[in-house]
């Protein structure tokens, strides 16, 4: 019991002192997936971006963000257009972006990978954007 005790804090310390978890990922899978069990462990979930379960702050940084893009339209030909039908530009820009963070949480892991993914994200953005119109449209 004290060996495995003993082994196990000095693999704790090992990985604690790595300066990089790719040199840890590349040189030995046991070693990544013993420091993701212990960052798991350690680090509340909820800070933890994931697939379909992306943290708080992640969700409200896209969300703002995509929120902010939309508004700055206002003034464009796009956004006129947008208000020529009688849809208010701001509740289109929040309904549009509530529905993407869900199919973006969904689809990516993080908000990083996402935004690796331009094309995807302007897919999403597409189909979320018609979708919101149509139904603003039905008021």
């Amino acid at each position: 019991m004290r060996k495995k005790l003993f082994v196990g804090l000095l693999l704790i310390t090992v990985l604690q002192n790595c300066s990089s978890i790719n040199a840890v990922i590349e040189s030995n899978g046991f070693y990544a997936t013993t420091n993701r069990n212990i960052r798991k462990f350690l680090m509340p979930q909820e800070n933890i971006s994931r697939r379909k379960k992306w943290s708080e702050k992640d969700k409200k940084a896209f969300t703002k963000g995509c929120v902010d893009e939309i508004v700055k339209m206002k003034d464009t030909p796009n956004g006129k257009t947008i208000q020529s039908v009688g849809v208010n530009i701001e509740e289109f820009a929040q309904k549009a972006c509530d529905c993407a963070i869900k199919k973006v949480e969904a689809t990516y892991d993080n908000p990083t990978s996402a935004g690796k993914d331009s094309q995807g994200l302007n897919t999403i953005g597409g189909d979320c954007g018609r979708d919101v119109m149509m139904e603003l449209m039905k008021k």
